[in-house]
């Protein structure tokens, strides 16, 4: 019965979070267990119908998730739901608050329409605003990145590059899936360009020809570049790419573009209607871009120095 209960009352959490962040793309399995992770505190609001309009998910020192139903914004919820998180994070021990990514991230952090590096590639989200990046700096919280963290979408309607296919080879670099056999030489390669990535790349089932594969660049023997490539929802036709990584004396060959470009083609054949990126930076905008992605929501990395008193 309990456990019933506590689905229950995670699906409820969901389509509160679904109903106040429509834009966010992140699947709903992967949500879900998020949610109903072991270690998470979780603060609500109800209306005088028992319906849930308000939330906060704790996990640490990280507020995974803190929203409020729109028509019953501005009314005090969301900053009582604040103020409790906080006290409950600063009585753990802990002297700083982080808002978006802990031990997983339902989003990367606070969504918003501002930008503080040089942008390029955006085409934000017509319901993408300041308010929520207003409401937390209001309360002492600040942006702890040197640059922006944005997610990319591109409708695959615009793509309509036809000269680069899986198999291609290009200045003497061979585009191709990556097979089990690969897996230590892709390991080495992202050790080499990005070491952050090298846990998501040794997952084995990324190269048995599920939705989600492995493409990789190869010269020689040796492989100078890797890119996932995945159906995050056949349902709603939606595709995406990431985890870009080139070996350091391969960069400025366009080794990244090329690999990009051919999978967001994979995409489209797929069947796929829309690629989307998540939780990249500053830079990668214009990689990305080459192929025709744009930004279409910036976050705030907020963080707060929890009070000594």
């Amino acid at each position: 019965m309990k456990e019933a209960l506590n689905k229950e009352r995670h699906e409820e959490l969901y389509k509160l979070y679904r109903r106040s962040l429509p834009f966010i793309v992140r699947d709903q399995e992967t949500v879900m267990g998020i949610l109903s992770n072991a270690g998470n505190t979780i603060m609500e609001q109800q209306d005088g119908q028992d319906k849930l309009i308000g939330a906060s998910v704790i996990n640490q020192n990280t507020i995974l998730l803190l929203c409020v139903d729109g028509e019953h914004r501005g009314r005090g919820i969301g900053t009582s739901l604040l103020e409790r998180s906080e006290r409950m994070i600063a009585d753990r021990g802990y002297d700083k608050i982080i808002v978006g990514v802990g031990f997983d991230y339902i989003m990367p952090g606070v969504p918003t329409c501002r930008n503080r590096s040089k942008a390029e590639n955006v085409e934000l989200y017509p319901e993408v605003d300041g308010r929520a990046e207003d409401f937390f700096t209001k309360r002492g919280y600040i942006h702890s990145w040197e640059c922006d963290c944005f997610d990319m979408r591109f409708p695959l309607s615009r793509f309509n590059r036809d000269d680069l296919k899986v198999g291609d080879t290009v200045e003497g670099v061979t585009y191709r899936w990556a097979v089990p056999a690969d897996i230590g030489g892709v390991c080495a390669c992202v050790q080499d360009g990005f070491s952050e990535f090298t846990g998501y790349y040794r997952e084995e089932g990324l190269y048995g020809g599920s939705d989600t594969r492995v493409l990789i660049a190869v010269a020689g023997e040796e492989v100078v570049g890797a890119l996932i490539v995945g159906a995050e929802s056949r349902k709603e036709r939606l595709g995406s790419v990431g985890c870009t990584v080139v070996r350091r004396s391969w960069r400025g060959r366009h080794v990244a573009v090329n690999l990009v470009t051919i999978g967001t083609g994979c995409l489209k054949e797929a069947g796929m209607e829309e690629a989307y990126l998540s939780y990249t930076y500053t830079g990668l905008d214009h990689l990305y871009g080459y192929a025709g992605y744009k930004v279409c929501v910036y976050f705030m990395m907020a963080e707060k120095t929890v009070s000594g008193e």
